[in-house]
């Protein structure tokens, strides 16, 4: 038991090892010579380890602002933050997380193999992340024994991670913007086709995002590192400020106040452009490596990869999506409180990073800049919704104050949430 809980979470689910251990299968099927391995190898791990780097200074900038909404709103809420869901469910019911991981990517690998949807989910915090909240759900429930709970949670876990990677897959190749040579995979597959059906409606996908028409004078907007760390820095400034000197000191460390506002949005800035070069170094070892993969063992297989892998295709698209996600999760959350609804979801800030960045090169690719902020704002609104009607059915997450913070928890995962209901009885 212990070794198959290593070989689910210590290298499926650590997605360095992952990937490093797929550019190596893939080159090996290639037959590629020592000297091209050793580079593929060591160059998809750095590349990854460096997207990660980037991953902690957005973090940093984006944590304050969370807690100065929190402190300005007065409320205390649900947390949304899936590293409390994974925590809380690895540390109660380890063996079950692992072994629901190692089922679901084995069910992923055979329906990739005998069906016409050729698509492998890789991304392996996610499906640790996922796993754990689909057994957390499940186990507070008396009438699911240990099995019960590795195989439900398990088979679910891979339909779904197959599924999602191969919708995405389509929207993405659809779109003309993007690419055919890897998909996503990550929990976000109902934000993503609204935002693919509802784009065109509202918006104009000639008139994009990185396509703005400036005078001379900014056309330094046209560069991702400068802009985006220019607005940020605007957009962290104005918040601090809203928060008041008292509120940012309670994060700044000891330095100056406003220097230290000015510095998130520069880390910001820093952040993504690091971001950017770790996901094109990874992307230009794993994909080509890959195909070993897809001509040898599984024809035509196609990777599911992480939430940074399309930035490159949109970049100020990312940012813009993501305040408009932010505001629309902020306004969320004062409705919930002014209406007096049981649960009240806090604003996302991390998340919304990463879902309205996500979201925000998909409505540019298919509305332009438009669709970007509108179809963010909403979608940003209605998440938390899905969140707050989730939150009481889900087992043992429902007595720890946080819930899962993916789009496709207040949508797929209600209805997984329903069906266990239906099925397990009992009161969770």
């Amino acid at each position: 038991m212990a070794v198959i809980n290593f070989i689910a979470t210590q290298i499926i689910g650590n997605p360095g090892i992952l990937f490093g251990l797929i550019t190596l299968l893939g080159m090996l099927l290639l037959k590629k010579s020592f000297p091209d391995i050793l580079m593929g190898v060591v160059k998809t791990v750095i590349g990854y380890l460096i997207l990660v780097l980037g991953c902690g200074p957005l973090q940093s900038a984006c944590t304050p602002v969370g807690g100065w909404i929190n402190d300005l709103l007065g409320v205390q809420g649900i947390v949304p933050q899936n590293w409390i869901i994974m925590s809380e469910a690895t540390t109660r019911f380890g063996s079950q997380v692992g072994l629901a991981v190692l089922v679901g990517f084995v069910v992923n690998l055979l329906l990739a193999r005998f069906t016409k949807l050729k698509n492998v989910a890789l991304t392996g915090q996610i499906l640790v992340i996922w796993a754990s909240w689909a057994v957390g759900v499940l186990v507070a429930y008396p009438m699911a024994n240990f099995i019960t709970v590795v195989l439900v949670a398990g088979v679910f876990c891979g339909i779904y991670n197959w599924l999602a990677s191969a919708i995405s897959y389509h929207f993405m190749k659809k779109s003309g913007r993007m690419t055919d040579e890897f998909s996503l995979y990550v929990t976000e597959i109902t934000g993503i086709a609204l935002t693919c059906w509802l784009s065109p409606v509202v918006g104009n996908k000639d008139k994009r995002c990185d396509d703005m028409e400036v005078p001379e004078s900014l056309e330094w907007l046209r560069d991702t590192t400068v802009s985006v760390s220019v607005i940020a820095t605007i957009i962290w400034t104005i918040i601090g400020l809203i928060a008041g000197p008292a509120r940012v000191a309670a994060y700044s460390g000891g330095q100056n106040w406003i220097i230290y506002l000015i510095f998130l949005g520069l880390n910001f800035g820093m952040g993504l452009t690091v971001v950017l070069f770790g996901v094109r170094m990874m992307l230009a070892e794993i994909v080509p490596a890959f195909k070993g993969i897809s001509t040898r063992l599984i024809k035509g297989a196609i990777p599911g990869l992480d939430y940074p892998t399309v930035f490159q295709f949109a970049p100020m698209a990312v940012f813009i999506g993501f305040l408009s996600n932010l505001a629309g999760g902020i306004l969320a959350t004062f409705v919930m409180t002014f209406s007096g609804l049981p649960v009240v979801v806090l604003p996302a800030v991390w998340m919304n990073f990463w879902t309205g960045g996500t979201l925000g090169v998909f409505a540019d690719a298919y509305g332009g800049r438009r669709a970007c902020i509108i179809v963010n704002l909403v979608l940003g609104f209605l998440a938390p919704f899905g969140w707050a009607l989730a939150y009481p059915s889900s087992g043992i997450f429902s007595m720890i104050n946080a819930t899962n913070d993916y789009t496709d928890t207040g949508t797929i995962g209600l209805l997984y949430q329903w069906v266990v209901k239906l099925v397990f009885g009992g009161n969770a």
